[in-house]
C-alpha cells in the first residue's frame, strides 16, 4: 500500500519537476537534471544519499544472483556449484564464489568496454527506447 501512496506520487512529482526545470532552464538531455535542481548547499548530502542507495541496490543484486543461482542448481537448471552457507542459524545466508567471480568479470568488462559512464548511459537509453 505504501508503494501506491508514497513512492509512486513521489516519483511522479520528481519526474515532473525535472521536466519543468528542463523546460524552464533550457537544460539539455545530456546534463543531469536530478542534480541540477538541487540547491548548492544540499548537493554533497544528496550525492551521499545517492551513493548509499547505489550500495544498497548493488547488495540486493548480489543477494538476488546468489539466491537465483542456488535455486537453479536445486532445480537442475544449472550444474552444481560450490555454495557456502555463511550462517548455521539462518538457511538463506549463502555465498557462491563462482557467481561473484562472474559478476566481477562482467563488471570489469562493462567498465573497459564502455570506458565512460555517458557511453553506458547512452547504451541504456537505446535499449529502453528500442523496446
Amino acid at each position: 500500500m505504501g508503494l501506491y501512496v508514497l513512492v509512486y506520487p513521489a516519483l511522479l512529482i520528481n519526474y515532473f519537476g525535472q521536466g519543468a526545470f528542463m523546460l524552464r532552464q533550457g537544460t539539455t538531455a545530456e546534463s543531469n537534471p536530478f542534480y541540477a535542481i538541487i540547491p548548492g548547499a544540499l548537493l554533497y548530502p544528496m550525492i551521499a544519499v545517492a551513493t548509499v542507495a547505489t550500495i544498497i541496490a548493488s547488495q540486493a543484486l548480489i543477494s538476488g544472483a546468489f539466491s537465483l543461482t542456488s535455486q537453479a542448481v536445486q532445480l537442475g537448471y544449472l550444474p552444481r556449484v560450490n555454495i557456502v552457507h555463511t550462517s548455521s542459524q539462518q538457511h538463506g545466508q549463502i555465498y557462491i564464489p563462482a557467481v561473484r567471480s562472474l559478476m566481477m568479470v562482467g563488471s570489469v568488462t562493462l567498465v573497459l568496454g564502455f570506458q565512460r559512464s555517458t557511453n553506458l548511459a547512452a547504451a541504456y537509453g537505446i535499449s529502453v527506447t528500442e523496446r
